[in-house]
């Protein structure tokens, strides 16, 4: 599992309606971030990318995507800083490749809770 929803159950109080909406909107955000993050690298538009890395470390923590979050946190302070931005992509293709794993594993999530 990549995810663990156990902050979003407390953080929701266990209420199913409020984990599956807060689940969709997180869902329906992911492809934007996905756009956001590769073109904000392909631009070296450092200062930006720390905020667009904050803003999906945020997101991915609710989600429990502790690997995202770790890399995402990772990203925002290099950003920042202007260092290492030879390993951006790299940051880049984990953070896609984890994000649809993440996709794939709150959609099965949402379905089987219908």
């Amino acid at each position: 599992m990549i995810t663990d929803l156990k902050y979003l159950q407390q953080m929701t109080g266990n209420d199913s309606t409020m984990m599956t909406e807060m689940i969709e909107l997180f869902l329906n955000q992911l492809g934007e971030m996905r756009e956001d993050i590769r073109v904000l690298t392909e631009q070296k538009n450092w200062h930006e990318l720390s905020r667009m890395a904050h803003k999906i470390k945020s997101s991915a923590l609710v989600m429990g995507a502790t690997q995202m979050v770790d890399d995402m946190k990772e990203l925002e302070l290099l950003a920042k800083e202007g260092r290492n931005t030879e390993k951006f992509p790299d940051y880049v293709a984990r953070f896609h490749a984890i994000s649809n794993s993440v996709e794939m594993e709150l959609k099965t999530y949402l379905d089987s809770a219908k």
